[in-house]
Formats: C-alpha cells, structure tokens, sequence
C-alpha cells in the first residue's frame, strides 16, 4: 500500500524464480552448441581413425581403379563431406553431450576390422569404418549431432563393393535375367531371336550379355547416386527414401533398355553398333538414363505430395 511493496506477494514469485533459475542453468551446462575445442577433438579423433584404416583405403583405391563398375567409389567420399558441409549451420547449432553409448559401437567395429583382416575377410574390415565413425561421433558429441551427420556418414557405406562370391553368383544371375528379358522384349518387337543362357543369337550375328552388361556390380553405385539426389533439396523423408531405394531398380531398367536397343541395332546395322558410343561407355549411359528416370519420379512424388498439403 502507498508505494509500499508487500513481502508476502512478492516471496513467492521470486521463491519460484530462484528455483527455476538452477534448472536452466543445469540444462544450459548439459546440452550446449560445441565449441572450437570439442570440434578440434571430434577432428583428432577422426583422422586417428582414418589413419587407422589406410590399409583398408588402400585396397579400396585398388578395386576403385582395377574395376571400373566400382570407379563410384572415388566420388562418395567426395559426396559425404558435401552433405556434412551442407548441415554445417545445423551442427554448429547442435546442442551436444557425449555418450557412452559409442563405446560399444567403436569397440564392435574395431573387432570387426581385426577378424576381417586376420580372416581375409575384406568387407567385415572394410564396413567396420563408417561404424567406427559413427562410434566416435556419439562418444564425443552425443545422439543430437549424430542425428544431423549419420547420412553423411553412412553414406560411406556405398564406396564398399559387396564380398566377391556373393557379387560373382549375383552378376551371372543378372546376365541371365537381363537376357531373358531382352530376348523377350525382342520378340514382342518381331525381332527373330533365341536365347541360350546369357547368349542371344541374332539371324546375322550372337551377342553376349557380359559381366560388364550386368547392373549388379553397379547396384551400390545407383542407390549411392539415388541417396546423393535425395539428400540435394529438401524434401519430405519418404520422398528421400524412395528416391534412395528407387535408384536400383531404375538402373536395371535403364540397362534392360540399353541392351535392348543395342540388340535392335545389331539386328538392323550389323557389327558397327557395337562400335558406338552407348555401348563403349555402357556405365555411362546407364547412369545417364537412370538421373532422367529420378528426375522424372521425384517431379511426380513432389506433385504428389504438395496436392496431398493443399
């Protein structure tokens, strides 16, 4: 009363205020935006991991030059830094706290880098980095960031070729298919063909659906280049996912295609149409046809999905 503030009515609310003020601040020393320091450890302890695996890097480069259905695998690493610089405002607005939950993961994926080396098992050895990386990146910086970056690095996952039995029954299984399917898309054209296993045999020559023809050595290379699209622009996740999941089953299609037109032109040109360009650079093509098939799917999912909002 007469400018006089009562005791009794102003106690409780700065009782409550002192009370919420420890919460705050023990919730600001919990979880806060990394500094320079933190990063610099995260950076330490990546290159201490890369280092450790630059055997494994090197056996990498190796298939990446020797086979150039594998080749994609100069580019991923290249793609994984992109999506982590393209997050970097969100991850250095990232709240972090360690956890040791990335023990076990680090712990796990170093063991499996040692029996994949001492055993000859090269893919366990060489699958065990991007778990390695995501170990470290939850010990040191916690579930928030690890949210933000584990695209970026399970996107590494895709420069690993598969174990080679697995790939060589898979590449034969899909020479067959591809030339069951060519043969038949043949005979519906009225092209005169017979199919004996990956062989077509054409009235004026026999063509061969080779290793190289198949798109299974690729299929690491089409879901890299169809999560790569997906991740460019910022979509809805299931639009992402199809896009990623789509990529494969684009790029067989795309191969079927690419066969199916080199077959017509032997038929109708002879020798000459295996001399082109399509053919020589069969990789290329391929790749080519399957970013205009995502292209094509990504406009009809986004039509789709802005008519559902509105």
């Amino acid at each position: 009363m007469n400018g006089v503030i009562a005791p009794d009515k102003v106690a409780p609310e700065i009782a409550v205020e002192v009370a919420a003020k420890p919460e705050r601040l023990a919730a600001a020393a919990v979880a806060q935006p990394a500094t320079r320091y933190e990063w610099l450890a995260l950076g330490v302890a990546v290159a201490a991991t890369v280092a450790l695996y630059v055997p494994i890097m090197i056996g990498l480069v190796g298939d990446w030059t020797e086979y150039p259905s594998l080749s994609h695998g100069f580019a991923v690493p290249l793609i994984s830094a992109y999506l982590l610089w393209n997050r970097r405002h969100s991850l250095a607005e990232t709240p972090i706290q360690g956890s040791l939950a990335g023990l076990p993961l680090i712990v796990a994926a170093l063991a499996m880098l040692v029996i994949g080396s001492l055993g000859g098992e090269s893919f366990v050895a060489r699958l065990s980095l991007p778990i390695t990386l995501v170990g470290v990146v939850l010990f040191l910086m916690g579930e928030r960031v690890l949210r933000q970056a584990w695209v970026a690095i399970a996107y590494l996952a895709f420069m690993i070729p598969l174990p080679y039995v697995t790939l060589k029954a898979l590449t034969y299984q899909s020479r067959l298919f591809d030339a069951g399917l060519t043969a038949t898309a043949l005979g519906w054209i009225g092209v005169p063909v017979l199919q004996n296993g990956v062989m077509l045999q054409l009235p004026n020559m026999t063509l061969e659906v080779a290793d190289e023809c198949s798109s299974v050595p690729a299929i690491a290379a089409l879901l890299a280049l169809g999560a790569a699209y997906a991740q460019l622009q910022v979509r809805p996740t299931w639009i992402r996912a199809i896009l990623t999941l789509a990529a494969a089953p684009l790029g067989l299609l795309s191969n079927i295609i690419r066969l199916i037109l080199t077959s017509l032109s032997a038929y109708y040109l002879g020798p000459i149409a295996l001399n082109n360009v399509i053919h020589k650079f069969s990789g290329t093509s391929v790749f080519l046809a399957t970013v205009v098939l995502l292209v094509v799917l990504d406009t009809f999912l986004t039509r789709l999905w802005k008519r559902g909002r509105a």
